[in-house]
This record gives structure tokens, sequence and C-alpha cells, in this order.
């Protein structure tokens, strides 16, 4: 039986390094599912959260009585720190999925008795640690490894709010 999957294992080696050579958009597409295809290793994620942690950018500062227009495209992505390349995209489909933001905006200036009005956008992150265990499939042998993840926040990602000040 193991030397079947031997065998098996690299039948399907052989067939990606082929395909780099003959098809390389398809292989392209093979090597992003390599790690869900599980063939040589089951993988197990266990994630668990510490705290939120904020980005906040200052979008723009509109004086009284003026008005400006404002264009805001970014991402709100995942952050890992100290991950081996050969597991991350195993740990990024357990974390919760990038947010992306786009807005084009009249933004006003305050009332009276104000100077101008501040315009945020808070980016919320949930931190917390992960482990993962892979287990080779053909020997049982398992290796674990652990890091630190940022999400966007699966309660609320992106947070527009504004200030007046004198």
């Amino acid at each position: 039986m193991k030397k079947i999957s031997l065998i098996l294992l690299i039948v399907c080696i052989s067939i990606t390094f082929l395909l780099n050579f003959t098809m390389p958009e398809f292989a392209g597409k093979m090597k992003g599912n390599i790690s869900s295809m599980n063939i040589l290793y089951s993988y197990s994620v266990i994630k668990s959260f510490s705290e939120q942690n904020q980005d906040t950018v200052e979008m723009a500062s509109v004086p009284s009585g003026k008005t400006q227009t404002r264009s805001v495209d970014f991402r709100n992505d995942v952050k890992l720190e100290a991950t081996p390349l050969n597991i991350k995209s195993v740990v990024k489909e357990s974390l919760n999925k990038p947010q992306n933001y786009k807005s084009k905006e009249k933004l006003t200036g305050p009332e009276k008795g104000f100077s101008y009005r501040k315009y945020y956008l808070t980016k919320n992150y949930d931190k917390g640690r992960y482990t993962v265990i892979r287990t080779n499939k053909i020997t049982g042998k398992e290796k674990v490894y652990a890091g630190t993840y940022y999400e966007p926040s699966s309660q609320d990602p992106i947070v527009k709010w504004s200030r007046d000040e004198k």
C-alpha cells in the first residue's frame, strides 16, 4: 500500500513539473491549490483570538464653510507573522476574507463655532495566535507551526467617523 502511495505521489509531482513547462497559466492555478489538494499532508489549524487592534487614517481636514470630494480605495488584508511560506495558504484559508473599501464622498466643513472637521477611517483587526499541525499521510509524522495573525474584524472591519475641532 505504501508503495502505491509513493508511486502516486511521484506521478502527481511529475505532472505538476510538466505543467510548469507546457502550460504555465494552468500550472499557476494548480500551484495555489496544491495545499488544499492535500496530496502528501493533512492540516489542522487552531486559532485563538487575543485582542482587537486598530489602524486609523485621517482622510481629510475640511475648513468651516468648505466642501471637498475625496476618493478612497484600499484593501483591509490579512497579516501573518512568523509564518513559513509552505503553510501561508493553509493559514489564510482559515481566516476572515480581505475587505475591499472603495468610496467617493463629498465631505463638508463643520457648523459655525468650529474651525474644521477631520474625517477618519479606522481599520479594525482581530489579533490572535494560530497553531498548524501538519501530518504526513505516508509516514504519520507531525510538525507544528505557530505564529500570530491579524484578520479583518468580523464585526466592524472598517469604520468611518469624523470630529469637529475648534
